[in-house]
């Protein structure tokens, strides 16, 4: 193949096309309408002498050959973003883009807030997306569709990232609830009913319920939420009990009507990090947003 025919934005649109195996899909990743998209898939198959997309049932499936070509050609298009990058002068006032940031509902309530408070003062154009932590986070992370997430470090992961803050595990129950006085006893945590969390991260358990476990210690669980922010408020008027973020308690003790105990078992504190793509550790903007994430974490 000549390159001094080739349309090297072409590289951009295949790879668009072996990520999302789907023409509308990719056109939307790469800024290009559907049709547009089709056309450039025709020219593809005409450069390549192959289909790379084939339908099979409701489905567009990767050719042989397009499954050879995923790993080299997302190596060839990092190592030129990578050599752009390196030459770019970044300056946040004058950006124009978007992040996408994958957290619990919890982290996001700390967070957003002092970040937009920053960021509309020092890089108006730059905006902040939090989607849903769940399983696929860490696989999004990887396959740049996400450029952060953001979880407990008690959590596995092999991608690298910083602390961002500590909190601490509190027992939150409805301020007038009729068995509790101003303290919470093992048997009391036993006893009565809780309300736990049903996460699609983390097999489906908070750290605080991967701790009590190992210590054979099992709430009698009443309820589920998929929602750290949401349990607080979902306490009035009940028996039951929540194992929570201190700092979220604090935050919502007096709208949720609700009170904060210490528990009775020894908790470990809770490390919330930052994770990115290592391919993205050089880059000026994940560098800058990661610093300016740190330094609104820290001032918390």
């Amino acid at each position: 193949m000549n390159l001094v025919q080739f349309d090297l934005n072409l590289l951009v649109a295949l790879d668009a096309l072996l990520r999302e195996r789907n023409v509308t899909r990719a056109g939307q990743r790469i800024g290009l309408s559907q049709p547009a998209m089709s056309g450039t898939l025709a020219r593809l198959r005409d450069l390549f002498h192959d289909d790379l997309l084939v339908r099979v049932g409701r489905n567009l499936e990767l050719t042989p050959l397009a499954q050879e070509l995923c790993e080299p050609l997302r190596r060839c298009i990092e190592r030129i973003e990578d050599m752009m990058d390196q030459r770019r002068f970044f300056a946040p006032a004058r950006e124009n883009r978007s992040f996408t940031v994958a957290a619990s509902d919890y982290a996001a309530f700390m967070l957003l807030p002092p970040l937009l408070d920053r960021l509309s003062r020092e890089a108006p154009g730059v905006t902040v997306k939090f989607t849903q932590l769940d399983g696929r986070s860490q696989e999004l992370l990887a396959n740049d569709r996400i450029d952060f997430v953001i979880l407990p470090s008690e959590i596995e992961t092999t991608n690298p990232g910083e602390l961002l803050f500590i909190d601490r595990w509190v027992c939150a129950a409805w301020s007038k609830h009729p068995d509790l006085g101003e303290r919470l006893t093992a048997e009391q945590f036993c006893t009565l009913p809780h309300i736990s969390y049903e996460l699609p991260e983390n097999d489906g358990h908070s750290v605080a319920d991967l701790h009590l476990a190992h210590m054979q210690i099992r709430p009698r669980p009443a309820a589920t939420t998929a929602s750290f922010l949401m349990a607080p408020f979902l306490l009035r008027g009940t028996r039951l009990l929540s194992v929570t973020h201190q700092r979220l308690a604090e935050r919502v003790k007096d709208m949720a009507d609700i009170k904060i105990f210490e528990p009775p078992y020894p908790m470990p504190d809770i490390h919330e990090s930052i994770y990115w793509n290592p391919r993205h550790a050089g880059t000026p903007s994940h560098r800058w947003l990661r610093s300016v994430f740190g330094e609104v974490a820290r001032a918390l």
